[in-house]
């Protein structure tokens, strides 16, 4: 009869890792984002949905990927496709002036999304 300790030790090394990695993929790109009583709802909805992340910075993220604001259009269609009538959302930073999250939000218009979503943290 085979020994089948060492493919038990893998699995749960693998398991192990697998419970380590998901949370840090989970949360995306890291932006300072407002605070709000039910954000919660809203982070369950962004797994499935399109994520447009800015940064304090300025830097722009469709889902994980870093995107060049010339790109932004193109980018975010392509990420889009497949989930034409879902909304859009945009986790941006609470320093951000009004008329970057404004033009974000023409963006998302532009390519076909009927609306576009806020993302905040949980008030604690």
């Amino acid at each position: 009869m085979p020994d089948i300790t060492p493919v038990v030790n893998v699995a749960l090394v693998l398991l192990i890792i697998f419970m380590i990695v998901m949370p840090i993929i989970r949360e995306g790109v890291e932006v300072d984002t407002p605070r709000a009583d039910h954000a919660d709802r809203m982070e369950e909805a962004a797994e499935q949905l399109v994520v447009l992340s800015v940064k304090e910075d300025g830097s722009l993220f469709v889902n994980l990927t870093e995107v060049d604001k010339t790109r932004l259009k193109d980018e975010l269609a392509l990420a889009y496709q497949g989930q034409e009538g879902s909304p859009i959302i945009i986790k941006g930073s609470r320093n951000l002036p009004y008329n970057e999250i404004l033009e974000l939000m023409e963006v998302c218009q532009g390519i076909g999304a009927p609306a576009v979503d806020l993302l905040a943290r949980k008030e604690r």
